[in-house]
C-alpha cells in the first residue's frame, strides 16, 4: 500500500467506522470537521434504542495499535511506576467505546478488519497490558516512562503472550474472546 501520512491514516479510519454504522442502521457523524484530531472522541453515534456513543477511532496498517497514551502516565512524579495514577488516567481520557481499524491489502483492494471494545475493555485490556509491560519483565535498568503504548491484534482476537527468558506471561483478560466485528460492544457501558 502506498505510503500514507498519520492524519490521512486515521481519516481514513474513521470514514470506514462511519461507513459501517450507518450500514448498520445507526445514525452517526465524525466530530472532526477535517483530517485534524478532535482528542477523545471521533464519531458520535445513536442507536435506534437513543443509546449514544462517543467513539475514539485507530487505525493501523501494522499488526498493532498505537493508543495514543504513553507509559509516563504510569509513572509518579519521582519517577517510579504508579499502576494507581495510570488507571486514573486511562478512566479520564478514555470517555467512550473505541473502534480501532487494521488496514491490509492493495491500494486498489483494501481489507478492512474492524475490533469494536466498550470503554471498560479498551481500560482493562490498556491497564493489565501496561502492568504487564512495566513489572513483568526482566529489565537490566529501569524504564524511564518514554514511549507509546501499543495493543497487539494477537490481543484483540483472545490471546496471551507465553513466558519466555525476557518476561512473564502475560494472560490476556479477555482470553479466547474475539474483539473482531463486535458493533454490541459500543452500547455495553
Amino acid at each position: 500500500m502506498a505510503n500514507i501520512n498519520r492524519n490521512n491514516l486515521g481519516a481514513i479510519g474513521e470514514h470506514q467506522v462511519l461507513s459501517r454504522l450507518l450500514l448498520l442502521g445507526h445514525q452517526a457523524a465524525i466530530t472532526n470537521m477535517s483530517v485534524n484530531n478532535m482528542e477523545n472522541i471521533d464519531i458520535l453515534c445513536r442507536d435506534s434504542n437513543n443509546h449514544y456513543a462517543a467513539i475514539q477511532v485507530k487505525t493501523t496498517m501494522a499488526n498493532d495499535f498505537n493508543v495514543g497514551i504513553c507509559h509516563k502516565q504510569f509513572f509518579d512524579e519521582q519517577g517510579k511506576i504508579d499502576l494507581a495514577t495510570g488507571l486514573k488516567y486511562l478512566e479520564s481520557k478514555i470517555v467512550g467505546p473505541w473502534v480501532m481499524v487494521q488496514i491490509n491489502g492493495t491500494d486498489m483492494e483494501p481489507i478492512f478488519k474492524f475490533f469494536v471494545m466498550s470503554r471498560n475493555q479498551v481500560i482493562k485490556m490498556i491497564y493489565e497490558s501496561e502492568k504487564w509491560y512495566l513489572t513483568d519483565f526482566n529489565r537490566k535498568k529501569p524504564l524511564s516512562g518514554n514511549g507509546g503504548i501499543y495493543l497487539s491484534v494477537y490481543w484483540l482476537n483472545g490471546h496471551g503472550v507465553p513466558a519466555n527468558n525476557t518476561h512473564k506471561e502475560w494472560i490476556n483478560p479477555f482470553t479466547g474472546h474475539n474483539f473482531e466485528n463486535q458493533w454490541k460492544n459500543l452500547w455495553l457501558d
